[in-house]
């Protein structure tokens, strides 16, 4: 098993653990990452798709972010956006022992405030392969919108929770009727994990 796929592994069974004990576990401290099935999903759409450049919209403990890695080449950059301290400092860790850091850039803040920025450097107009939204569910519309410059044409824009849980169905239900609106894209649900909606950049 190489380094990416014993960190995984260690990863899924906190996720399991947290399951469990949803309820014990202060907020902060959990996961509440993508499932199993979706990380291969993904990692298969990467090794397809070649991306030279990600962003992600919440990092927690990494586990995207290391299914990412592990289906680009090493030359490509991931940049993961995350707020809270603790888990930035257990991604870090977890980045270290998959020995992926080198490939993967996290900037620590408010969502928010770093996609304004990062969407007004000339840098990163159209520079993005794929992006993966995994964050505040109400927000997902301006994520949407601020992310959509910073894609490369024929770019994927990936969400996650769009079925599940069930108490973000307001939010979501916004978030598809605002993406398709938007001419110039293509949009799916696909019904992996707790729902996911791959939306391409003609």
């Amino acid at each position: 098993m190489d380094k990416i796929a014993q960190v995984l592994h260690s990863l899924e069974k906190r996720a399991d653990y947290e399951k469990e004990n949803f309820t014990k576990i202060h907020h902060d401290k959990k996961m509440l990452a993508i499932t199993r099935d979706t990380g291969i999903f993904y990692n298969t759409l990467l090794k397809i798709q070649k991306p030279k450049k990600i962003l992600e919209i919440g990092t927690s403990f990494g586990y995207s972010t290391l299914w990412f890695a592990s289906a680009i080449g090493k030359k490509s950059k991931i940049i993961t956006v995350e707020k809270n301290l603790k888990k930035i400092k257990f991604a870090k860790k977890n980045f270290q022992k998959a020995g992926v850091s080198d490939m993967i850039e996290i900037k620590e803040g408010i969502a928010k405030d770093i996609l304004i920025q990062l969407g007004k450097s000339k840098r990163t107009k159209e520079s993005f392969d794929f992006i993966f939204i995994d964050a505040d569910k109400e927000v997902y519309p301006f994520y949407f919108d601020i992310c959509l410059p910073m894609l490369k044409k024929g770019g994927i824009i990936a969400a996650d929770n769009i079925i599940f849980p069930r108490k973000f169905k307001k939010h979501i239900k916004k978030y598809l009727e605002h993406i398709n609106e938007i001419k110039d894209i293509q949009s799916i649900t696909i019904p992996i994990g707790n729902g996911q909606e791959i939306s391409f950049k003609k």
